[in-house]
């Protein structure tokens, strides 16, 4: 056991041996904090509102309460320290997760895992353009999901559900600074106007003018930025059951600098500026009795400016003077149209979902003139159909869900200014996948769930139908797409037993699963000359758990105070190489858990929160002959503590790895060190 780890434990028992003293006379309070509901209903697992205790699917729900306790502005951040999953982050806004053993992924439209902002694509390769602010709460289904939402949704699904005011105006103004020359404001106000219409208004900006201090005690250089987003909904009633929302929401990030590898020292950095924005159109209502229709559509486009502040990729880096580089932009363009109808108790969910990505990309000289860039600008096309049906038997006992999604895609690469070495192409391809899962639930709280589906991931238009060249040595080196790709696919199944007595404060859970990857696209060369080729597998199996245990419920206290502990183990997570043999697969850790203590007694809450990462292997990019390495474990403890004065009031205090551990996620990019921030909110 590290120090941080010891030191996280003898925290944890002494906060805890202190709120115990603290909670002996909450039977003195005079209002009663209401318990976290046993019985979430949640969305994602079926496209469908679902009781969660009786979906197959393994489905976390990280809520608004836990998301303000927990520190990081972040998608990423939230998920990683609530959900065990997999991250990776680099410093300047650059962020991907990957789940149940599949490598992150920060770039491209084609990844492992599908992020979602009300059941819609979120329309983000980059995730760290998703903030914490205004979220409701987040599901996180883990496990293979393409029989409901095609593509990419091969290791789980993370689905954000922003707030939604329809009552009484409420609202909230946030001022707060710290560390690093930090400041941020936050402001919000929703509610309902007159009977028929609502609305929902958020704003935050943040500014860290100055650079990060690891771990070590040393400044990591050109580390400052500055964001700013917002969102606005408004929302109509279109009768007894129809309803009109129309959303949008934007990110805007300026001067974020990059540093780079700490490898070249200061002398890589550079900066970017980076916009995101979504808007979407959704209507529903009621068709007939029992009979539920919905319509949505959304477009979304991410734009990324790049800057250099050095010419020459490899040390030594000349210093010039600042100049753009390179600059991207991705435009989503969909719909989605779903019909539900019950019968009997029973379920079924069919729609049509359809979807354009467009990508484009430019590359500058350091005079600023246009070049060829290293890949055509690309696009895709995908249209899809799909059936859920959700069986219930034995009042509800006895859940059995059962579905599948047949696709099809057109990929192209496109006619690209200033690079005529290529043909513009296109390809098309289609595939089908079915998912099955049966939940039961005994009287004593027990639950078993289990579930086996099919996953899949598009190949991207640069390995169907791309060509590029760049020069290595004074050689040539030539990549060219293969059109006769099939799309990754996988299979997988997890078996779970769960456990609920909200009597007592525990709910527990523990879910084996396994997948088996084939068709994997790879990279081969031979000569000058590279392809992709379908020709390995790869398999991955763990066990994931969520405990927590509240000791105010049994003890009936008015109060909250909770244990937790999140965790994913990779008992395998290995890829097939083409000698036949196997490899681990890098930046997946052997095992990642989140444990801690959480309270609150409705005046104060806080939580205290450790995350311990196991090891896991990388690629040494930085020395001779790319050698395998392996990163070491760490912990990080964080701590927050909140409190409300006069209802309206609340001061918050955040400490940001405690203990000033000096760490890292990713080679050469340290995280930060011990950080302290400060909050004042009104609240109406």
């Amino acid at each position: 056991m590290n120090m941080n780890n010891r030191m996280c434990i003898k925290s944890l028992l002494l906060t805890l041996t202190l709120l115990l003293i603290i909670g002996l006379p909450a039977a003195a309070q005079e209002e009663a904090v209401g318990q976290q509901t046993m019985d979430d209903v949640v969305v994602t697992a079926t496209r469908s509102e679902e009781n969660i205790k009786n979906i197959p699917t393994k489905v976390e729900v990280i809520d608004s309460q836990t998301i303000e306790l927990t520190i990081g502005g972040t998608i990423t951040e939230q998920l990683k320290k609530n959900s065990s999953i997999g991250v990776i982050e680099y410093p300047g806004a650059l962020a991907g997760i990957g789940i149940r053993g599949f490598r992150p992924e920060f770039s491209g439209i084609t990844k492992h895992s599908l992020v979602l902002i009300n059941g819609r694509p979120a329309g983000a390769t980059n995730l760290a353009t998703i903030l914490s602010g205004n979220i409701e709460r987040i599901e996180v289904l883990k496990g293979p999901a393409s029989s409901l939402y095609g593509g990419e949704a091969m290791g789980g699904v993370i689905n954000i559900i922003t707030k939604k005011h329809t009552d009484e105006l409420t609202g909230m103004a946030e001022i707060g600074f710290g560390s690093f020359e930090t400041n941020f404001q936050n402001a919000a106000i929703g509610g309902g106007l007159g009977e028929w219409f609502d609305f929902d208004l958020f704003a935050r900006r943040f500014d860290q003018a100055d650079d990060l201090k690891m771990g070590n005690g040393e400044t990591r250089a050109h580390t400052s930025y500055k964001t700013q987003n917002g969102m606005l909904r408004l929302g109509a009633d279109l009768g007894e059951t129809w309803r009109l929302d129309m959303s949008g929401d934007f990110y805007q990030g300026r001067d974020i600098e990059t540093p780079g590898d700490t490898f070249a020292g200061d002398d890589k950095s550079g900066n970017k500026d980076i916009d995101r924005y979504g808007i979407d159109f959704i209507i529903g209502g009621e068709l007939g009795t029992n009979n539920r229709f919905s319509f949505t559509t959304y477009k979304t486009n991410e734009t990324a400016e790049n800057y250099k502040h050095y010419t020459g990729r490899r040390a030594p880096f000349v210093q010039v003077a600042q100049y753009r580089s390179y600059d991207s932009e991705i435009d989503w363009l969909g719909f989605q149209v779903k019909d539900e109808y019950t019968w009997a108790g029973h379920r079924f969910i069919a729609g049509i979902d359809y979807q354009n990505i467009d990508k484009e990309s430019r590359k500058y000289n350091q005079d600023g003139t246009r070049k060829a860039p290293s890949s055509p600008n690309e696009g895709r096309e995908n249209w899809a159909g799909y059936l859920e049906t959700v069986w219930k038997f034995m009042d509800e006992r006895f859940t059995a869900t059962a579905g599948g999604r047949y696709d099809t895609f057109d990929v192209e690469s496109k006619a690209t200014s200033y690079k005529t070495n290529f043909t513009p192409n296109t390809e098309s391809f289609s595939t089908f996948s079915p998912r099955a899962g049966l939940n039961y639930n005994f009287d004593q709280g027990i639950r078993l769930h289990a579930t086996i589906g099919k996953g899949f991931v598009p190949p991207s238009a640069a390995q169907l139908a791309g060509y590029a060249e760049r020069e290595v040595g004074g050689v040539t080196m030539i990549t060219m797409g293969n059109p006769n790709l099939d799309p990754e696919s996988s299979i997988t199944y997890d078996l779970g037993v769960g456990y609920d007595q909200p009597q007592w404060g525990i709910s527990l859970d523990l879910t084996y699963f396994h997948t088996d990857v084939d068709d994997k696209i790879i990279k081969v060369t031979r000569d000058n000359t590279g392809t992709y080729e379908n020709s390995l597998g790869a398999e991955m199996y763990g066990m994931e758990t969520t405990l927590s245990f509240d000791i105010g419920a049994p003890l009936n206290w008015e109060r909250s105070l909770a244990l937790f502990v999140n965790s994913t183990h990779m008992f395998k997570a290995e890829k097939e190489q083409p000698d036949g043999t196997m490899k681990d697969i890098h930046n997946v850790a052997k095992y990642t858990v989140n444990y801690g203590i959480q309270y609150d007694d409705g005046m104060v809450d806080g939580k205290l929160h450790c995350r311990n990462q196991g090891m896991m292997k990388d690629t040494d990019w930085n020395a001779a002959g790319y050698p395998e390495l392996k990163y070491p474990s760490f912990t990080v403890v964080d701590l927050v503590v909140g409190v409300t004065l006069l209802e309206h009031h609340r001061l918050t205090l955040k400490a940001e790895n405690l203990f000033d551990k000096d760490y890292y996620e990713k080679k050469g990019f340290p995280k930060p060190g011990r950080a302290f921030y400060a909050s004042y909110r009104y609240e109406f």
